[in-house]
């Protein structure tokens, strides 16, 4: 040892809403700090925000010191890259995340700063595997032997149980469980207190409503609600 203080992580995050607000939360519980900050609501140089400037208050350090804005990802990442900046995305929307996060994992110099981000509070059993820029949120657990899938979020007190995997892009909303051997595809979306049963897979691009319970397989491209969860077919008539 010789005697200096570990070096602190530091974040870039891209997005600047709900969602990325959640995950500055967890890298100040973390004693991390949020050194760059990327949405399209910054503008760039030569033209006008796209949107109302976010509030920079949720991704303060300890001392008040604000992130390096920017309003291109591309400029962002280069920034990161440049200080060895730790990657987050911090947007809800699984398909709009998804797709930042393949550009991400596309370049090497990029996918080196995406490891997953894990909330001081949230426990992962040591044989559970992340993917990068996966995220569990504050107090989820991640059981043994369970696989999360890059990009996937395992928001606030979900549960994803032994055995069990979550797709990519897939995300978990809060109080939502996995039990045992449970199965998500890509990009799925589970509610709030939403549940899989044991052994019960769900397939690719599926919403599971919340507090709806999938008892048996259910297919794709779908929206389900209710207990047990059922597809939901719309009222609604044809458009005038």
């Amino acid at each position: 040892m010789d005697g200096q203080s570990p070096k602190e992580t530091a974040w870039l995050i891209i997005g600047a809403s709900g969602h990325s607000r959640s995950l500055a939360a967890i890298i100040r519980g973390r004693g991390e700090r949020i050194a760059a900050l990327s949405d399209r609501a910054f503008g760039t140089a030569g033209a006008r925000p796209d949107g109302p400037v976010p509030d920079l208050a949720a991704f303060a350090g300890r001392d008040g010191e604000t992130p390096a804005c920017f309003g291109d990802d591309g400029e962002a990442l280069d920034y990161a890259a440049r200080h060895s900046l730790a990657i987050a995305v911090g947007i809800g929307d699984n398909a709009i995340r998804s797709k930042i996060a393949d550009a991400i994992l596309a370049e090497a110099r990029f996918a080196a700063l995406a490891a997953p981000l894990v909330a001081s509070s949230a426990t992962v059993d040591s044989t559970a595997v992340l993917g990068a820029l996966s995220q569990v949120c504050e107090h989820a657990h991640v059981g043994p032997q369970a696989r999360i899938g890059d990009a996937a979020v395992i928001n606030t007190s979900a549960v994803v149980e032994h055995d069990a995997v979550v797709g990519a892009g897939t995300h978990i909303a809060p109080g939502a469980v996995l039990l045992g051997a449970a199965v998500t595809g890509i990009q799925v979306f589970l509610g709030s207190g939403a549940r899989i049963l044991p052994g019960v897979s769900v397939g690719d691009f599926a919403v599971l409503g919340a507090g709806a319970v999938a008892t048996r397989p259910l297919a794709g491209m779908t929206t389900y609600v209710g207990v047990p969860a059922q597809r939901l077919v719309s009222t609604k008539g044809p458009a005038n």
